[in-house]
């Protein structure tokens, strides 16, 4: 019977499993593709990199959903077999909670070595790609993307763009006006006319009959200088990529002693564990209350799922910010999880007794 139980379970709990996983990251991903589309009509990022964004944000939202999704379906597919009394058939047959934690026992293994080696592997790699294009893009001044009566953001924010409408010659554009966030004197630069031009390989955005002003607001040193040809470099700068914890590979923080790469091991470290913890709390959870309604148990899941993220999250801060020892890590949350899902199968062994 137990070979039959398994693969019945492991079937349909897979199946609850992708549907649940689909349904989510379809959600996330509407979310941040309508965030990268309103930053690419602003002109913060070119147009055509939308798209490479999304599909490696898309590798952490999976990996980060799947924990959420397993416990989600197990949830799902236990209160549905309380529902239909089928829980009540395979308790009469001998099948407790240690049966079905054994017939669980596949997929949770399967899944949180799936996590731990995206965790370790992939969501860096990812990450760190991501950045790259990110800051090459925002460096990259595309003059398609320059539209006349609109506020262009480039170069990370440091330039303002702003054409009044289209010139003469096309490409070109009149009435421009152009803020430049420097190190120690802000440049507003206003023109006439401005066309993109190449010369030797280089690309300039030339500016005809205008003005150019630099100082800083409320000092009286403002410079004022009239000019009828006016060159701004737009070939892309030598890309910086910020170092992020995220992007940084599993072994380089192995070897990093500082508080954020403690932070960082400690929360790809916790992935795989929640796996196994999640599965653990969800047997017991989804029988507390096997008459109430079919969505019960998965109003109580996203509690405990959310309780426990948060608590992971501020753990984490605190690891970060050097108010909790890196060697404790986030052992002290899972073992909060570990002693719910014990009282949870205590108290459901005493109502059975």
């Amino acid at each position: 019977m137990f070979p039959v139980l398994h693969r019945y379970l492991g079937r349909e709990l897979l199946r609850y499993w992708l549907a649940f996983t689909l349904v989510l990251w379809l959600v996330l991903l509407t979310a941040r593709f309508s965030l990268y589309l309103g930053q690419a009509a602003s002109g913060r990022i070119p147009a055509d990199t939308v798209l490479w964004l999304l599909g490696l944000k898309s590798v952490g939202f999976f990996v980060f959903l799947m924990p959420l999704t397993l416990f989600l379906a197990l949830l799902w597919l236990l209160g549905r077999l309380n529902r239909d009394r089928e829980m009540l058939a395979l308790a009469a047959s001998g099948v407790g909670p240690l049966q079905l934690y054994q017939a669980l026992l596949l997929p949770a293994v399967a899944v949180a070595l799936l996590v731990g080696a995206a965790s370790a592997l992939l969501v860096p790699q990812t990450a760190a790609e991501g950045y790259r294009l990110r800051a090459q893009a925002e460096r990259r001044l595309d003059a398609s993307a320059l539209t006349p009566g609109r506020f262009h953001f480039l170069r990370g924010g440091r330039w303002l763009v702003y054409a009044q409408g289209e010139g003469d010659a096309p490409g070109s554009l009149r009435d421009v006006f152009i803020h430049i966030e420097g190190r120690s004197r802000a440049q507003v630069l206003v023109a006439r006319r401005a066309a993109v031009r190449d010369e030797s390989g280089v690309r300039y955005l030339v500016l005809s009959e205008g003005y150019h002003y630099s100082g800083n607001p409320g000092q009286a040193d403002y410079r004022r200088l009239h000019f009828q040809d006016y060159r701004l470099r737009l070939s892309p700068e030598a890309v910086t990529v910020p170092a992020r914890p995220d992007a940084v590979a599993t072994p380089v923080l192995w070897r990093d002693p500082s508080p954020a790469a403690r932070a960082e091991l400690a929360r790809r470290l916790a992935r795989p564990v929640s796996v196994l913890l999640l599965v653990l709390v969800a047997v017991p959870l989804a029988r507390y209350r096997p008459g109430a309604s079919r969505y019960a148990p998965l109003w109580a899941g996203v509690l405990v799922f959310t309780l426990y993220f948060s608590l992971l999250g501020v753990g984490r801060l605190w690891i970060e910010q050097g108010r909790l020892p890196a060697g404790a890590g986030l052992w002290w949350v899972h073992a909060l999880l570990l002693a719910v899902a014990l009282a949870l199968l205590w108290r459901q062994r005493r109502l059975r007794a």
